[in-house]
């Protein structure tokens, strides 16, 4: 009976929970954001489920011209701080708006591309009601507002 308890609370507790997402501290040689977990409650440029997929964020600008606001885009969002930052790389946590729930903001450039990588994704809770979406939809609105990336209709 005890085994069926703690079967049952780890299925609870992994069912109910997002995903924690790490900074990057080292640059790779295959640089990526990786995937998004199996919930919906994640928004990414890289992934390939219709759930979790957002339009790419092409610059129109070289790299070194668009990283500044790129950085100031992502300060002037609300309930937002960045925690890490490296070249190229920005890893900030967001609060929602109501409860106050830890979500994270990753933008990566990739530079050889002239574009960038977004993700958005939840600490916890298995559906965020598009938070993460709208939040990169947000951040996306920042840019085409300041001339950075190209405005691409779906």
């Amino acid at each position: 009976m005890q085994i069926l308890r703690i079967t049952a609370l780890f299925f609870l507790l992994t069912g109910l929970s997002g995903c924690l997402i790490l900074p990057q501290k080292d640059p790779e040689p295959d640089q990526s954001l990786y995937w998004c977990p199996p919930l919906p409650n994640c928004a990414s440029t890289e992934a390939i489920t219709f759930v979790h997929s957002i339009r790419p964020y092409k610059l129109k600008m070289p790299m070194k011209e668009a990283w500044p606001l790129v950085q100031q885009s992502v300060k002037e969002m609300p309930r937002t701080t960045i925690e890490f930052e490296r070249e190229g790389y920005i890893y900030a946590k967001t609060h929602s708006a109501v409860f106050h729930f830890v979500d994270y903001f990753e933008v990566l450039a990739v530079p050889e591309e002239n574009r960038l990588q977004v993700r958005s994704s939840s600490l916890l809770g298995i559906w965020d009601v598009f938070v993460n979406y709208f939040r990169t939809e947000d951040f996306r609105g920042r840019l085409e507002s300041k001339g950075v990336i190209e405005s691409i209709d779906s």
